[in-house]
């Protein structure tokens, strides 16, 4: 039985990981200002998207994909995987499950899976990774229907802005406590609290030393897995050379990470993590 994955556009792949993947996306939109609209999908311009957004002090909206656009995917195979945002960040888990019961209605034979990734940006990234890698040893539907919550339970997620603007604007973070960061350079290492809500573990003053911090703890909380079995991706956000000295930094450090898969932050993990920001997610 061919088994589809698909998951929302807050899954950070570049065009030819999308290939290798087979993967459908569902593209969430954003909106600045009232009037200018983007479409989070293969054509989307992240550096004109951070350039709107640096120049409003308005908050950014984004929208789920509406059902519709969830069900026109899972039509296109007997058996769909569908990864979605944390339901505490996003609608798009509620509009996958809706398109589910929708699709079941019209196709009962049809088996569908929607996963609440409990994470986002890298987070989706590594579940569709872990999803392909299953599906091709074998895994059956029902398997991955036992198993992959299991997983996405034990993944975790982490995260390290330069440039918390959007997170004030949109009241992730009271405006006051967030200027005064900004101003102090102070740089929250942040995280999810295992359902999918974010919070902070740490404040470190500096970009730099943050990611040093970061660093230190993945060494401490993988210090004892077992030696090359963790896989990690560590999405970047217009910063490739500080992802890619990250990346040197983490493998140098963790002997438990056989591997480090980088990505570019794609439109909806960008309105967030916004220019410099880094979030990794490892399993």
């Amino acid at each position: 039985m061919q088994i589809q994955i698909i998951a929302d556009s807050c899954c950070d792949v570049t065009p030819a990981m999308r290939s290798t993947l087979h993967l459908l996306s569902a593209p969430l939109k954003i909106t600045i200002d009232g009037d200018k609209h983007y479409v989070d999908d293969a054509n989307i311009n992240v550096k004109n998207l951070l350039a709107d957004m640096k120049a409003t002090k308005n908050p950014v909206s984004t929208a789920a994909p509406a059902p519709e656009e969830f069900a026109e995917l899972m039509r296109t195979a007997e058996a769909s995987v569908v990864v979605t945002l944390s339901h505490h960040l996003s609608g798009s888990f509620n509009a996958a499950m809706a398109a589910r019961q929708m699709v079941l209605e019209e196709s009962p034979e049809r088996k569908i899976l929607v996963l609440d990734s409990k994470s986002a940006s890298a987070g989706e990234t590594r579940i569709v990774l872990e999803l392909n890698k299953r599906i091709g040893e074998g895994a059956t539907f029902e398997q991955l229907e036992e198993e992959m919550p299991l997983f996405i339970n034990n993944m975790r997620t982490y995260f390290v802005l330069e440039d918390l603007g959007t997170l004030i604007k949109n009241g992730r973070i009271p405006r006051m406590a967030g200027m005064l960061g900004t101003m102090l350079m102070l740089r929250p290492i942040m995280g999810e609290n295992g359902d999918g809500e974010i919070i902070s573990l740490e404040k470190v003053r500096g970009t730099q030393k943050a990611l040093a911090r970061l660093v230190e703890m993945l060494a401490e909380k993988t210090s004892t897995a077992i030696k090359n079995s963790l896989t990690m991706v560590l999405s970047y956000c217009n910063c490739p050379e500080r992802a890619a000295e990250l990346k040197k930094d983490f493998l140098a450090t963790c002997p438990a990470l056989a591997e480090v898969i980088m990505v570019p932050t794609s439109g909806l993990s960008s309105t967030y993590a916004n220019n410099g920001g880094i979030v990794i997610a490892l399993a």
